[in-house]
Order: C-alpha cells, then structure tokens, then sequence
C-alpha cells in the first residue's frame, strides 16, 4: 500500500540497490540511469550514497556493484527470523519424493529463491543459486499472493505482467481463491499443458515466505505431496525462532 507522503528518494536508491544486486556483473552510472529511467545525475548521486553506506562499491572502470553492506544486511535478516535454520530439517526431508526442493520469498511480482535443491545436491550449493522468478509461475510465488488482500493483488499487478495469466487479473485471482480453499497453490513454470509443477505453502510465521515441491508431478501424485509440504510448513511454523 503506497503512503500518504512517499519519500521519492527512498524509493529511487531502493530500485537503483536493487538493480545493483540483480545483476551478475558491474554497471555503469549511464547505462544504469537508461535502464531504470532515472536522471543521469541523480543517479550518480544516488550510487555514490550507497557506496558511502557500504551498500554498493565503484571499481577501478567507475561501474557499481552491490557492496559488503548488503551482505551484512542479508545475513543480520535471516539471523534474526532464523528462517533457514527452521526449515532447513523439512526442507531435507522433503526431498524423499526425488523432486526439487525449495524455500522462497516474495518481492513484488518476484520470487527469489533462498534454497532451491535439485536431488542429490549439496545445501550450500543450493543457497541463492537462482535468479527472480515469476511468482505467478511459481506454485510457492502464487501461495505467497494467495494471503494478500485482492485489492493488494490487483494493485501489485496494475501496470505489470502476469506470466501464466495472460487472460487478466481475474484468472489470477480465481487461481489464488481456489489455493486458499485447498491450502497450498500449484504453479506452471513451463505452461500448463506441462506436467512441470510446483506445489507451494505459505508460512503463517512469515506471510512473504513459502516452501514447495517442483518436477515432473503427475495428477496423482500432486495432491500427496501437497499434503506433506502443508505438514512440513506447519512443523517449520511450530518452531520457535530463538
């Protein structure tokens, strides 16, 4: 929900961060201003802010990168909720169906993935491996918008697109009802005539987190997996944070 008064500043070194940490290699003050439609100089003005904070850095080619700060931040954030540690025991069991495991949260239409374990893969080789990913194609992203309010929903998705929605906004929100009867959401990564699924719960402990199940899932087989997933999240929602 936008406020009363939004700090216009706020919000534009925000989006200049975020840009800085979505992107594999350095960029430039110039080419970062076009991509974002911002004014050249408030732009350079805005990464030399976040450079002074230790949020981003400027190399020896004068390009931005994220900085030692956001490092900081993101390790201080899942210190504090300790989202990893508590799911970090379902999310192994999980993966006795032989599918991909994952935990994830939202960030706008986005969902970025913390743990996203293919079988057989290592857990610290599963840690932010991926980039942003459609929630909308997402069975964990589409549990996440599930909770929210459908005003909220709509206003989220006003002016963006809806991967897996291209009917409109209320296909998406028919879809979002039907997985708040059923309790988990499942999502269509690489179309519905697909059988690559995911099935995805929401915490009730973080509204803007859920874990899930993706692969090959055949009709039968969704609905148990499904059933453990709601399980798993209710174990992970039990466990204390401290």
């Amino acid at each position: 929900m936008l406020p009363a008064q939004p700090n216009q500043s706020l919000i534009e070194g925000l989006v200049c961060l975020q840009a800085l940490a979505t992107r594999e290699s350095p960029v430039g003050v110039r080419q970062l201003a076009r991509e974002l439609g911002l004014d050249r100089t408030r732009t350079h003005r805005l990464l030399a802010t976040l450079a002074h904070l230790g949020l981003a850095q400027r190399d020896p080619s004068r390009k931005y990168s994220v900085g030692p700060g956001i490092h900081v931040l993101a390790a201080q954030c899942l210190h504090a909720s300790r989202l990893l540690q508590r799911a970090a025991r379902e999310l192994e069991a999980l993966h006795r169906f032989g599918h991909t495991t994952a935990l994830g949260v939202l960030w706008n239409e986005q969902l970025s993935y913390l743990y996203h374990a293919e079988p057989g893969m290592k857990w610290e080789d599963a840690l932010g491996r991926l980039a942003l990913f459609p929630a909308t194609l997402s069975g964990l992203g589409l549990a996440i918008l599930s909770r929210q309010p459908e005003e909220q929903v709509r206003e989220l998705y006003r002016s963006r697109p809806m991967p897996g929605f291209e009917a409109g906004v209320e296909a998406l929100l028919e879809e979002l009802h039907r997985a708040r009867e059923r309790g988990w959401a499942l999502g269509y990564p690489q179309g519905r005539k697909s059988l690559d699924r995911s099935v995805g719960v929401a915490l009730e402990s973080d509204p803007n987190a859920a874990i899930g199940v993706a692969g090959n899932l055949e009709a039968r087989m969704t609905t148990r997996i499904a059933q453990a997933v709601r399980e798993a999240a209710s174990r992970i929602d039990a466990t204390p944070v401290a």
